[in-house]
């Protein structure tokens, strides 16, 4: 678990290993939790805390909720043949890919934008690095980050999302600061139930 109890002073950090040479291949799955009741909790840029939560883990989908300052809703999450989809009525009216099944450096695909942007519009998405690290406000570094960039078609309002194998999202850092970042993270009960 991660926890916090206290909020570091320095600013925050997101750091790429030094050479490509460390990266390999990811894929999608390992990055979806699985488990009815895992939570994260999440420092928002505000001040406040911000929560994503599965409700409940039924016939292979997540069913999850969130808010994010004023941001808040509900939707599914789900594993296909390696990719982890959503489907949210926040982002588009079908099932979205989250991060595509297999991943290396460089990897990149078109899905509507992120709950974290806030548009209907389409974004890109470019995997930066498989090796990232990130701090968290709670002092702990988190490394091994898969980091993936979502602009605009036209290469606007960079957001990078950060997610850590077998825990999902760790934060988010929009084009000038970090949106949120993991401060702590409840794993869930065990396995398939509702």
């Amino acid at each position: 678990m991660v926890s916090s109890a206290a909020v570091a002073t320095e600013p925050p950090t997101a750091r790429q290993p030094a050479t490509a040479t460390t990266e390999a291949t990811r894929l999608g799955a390992e990055y979806f939790i699985q488990k009815a009741g895992a939570s994260w909790t999440y420092q928002l840029q505000s001040g406040g805390k911000g929560k994503v939560s599965i409700n409940s883990f039924v016939e292979w989908k997540a069913s999850f909720s969130f808010s994010l300052g004023k941001k808040s809703g509900s939707g599914t999450w789900r594993v296909k043949e390696g990719q982890w989809l959503e489907r949210s009525s926040s982002r588009a009216e079908g099932e979205v890919v989250v991060l595509p099944a297999v991943m290396t450096r460089g990897s990149r695909w078109q899905a509507p934008a992120s709950i974290e942007k806030g548009t209907r519009d389409l974004s890109q998405y470019e995997v930066l690095a498989l090796d990232a690290q990130v701090d968290l406000p709670n002092g702990i570094n988190v490394e091994h980050c898969l980091a993936v960039l979502e602009t605009g078609l036209d290469g606007s309002a960079p957001h990078t999302h950060y997610y850590a194998a077998n825990i999902g999202k760790v934060g988010v850092r929009g084009p000038e600061d970090w949106l949120f970042r993991l401060v702590e993270f409840r794993s869930g009960s065990r396995g398939h139930q509702e």
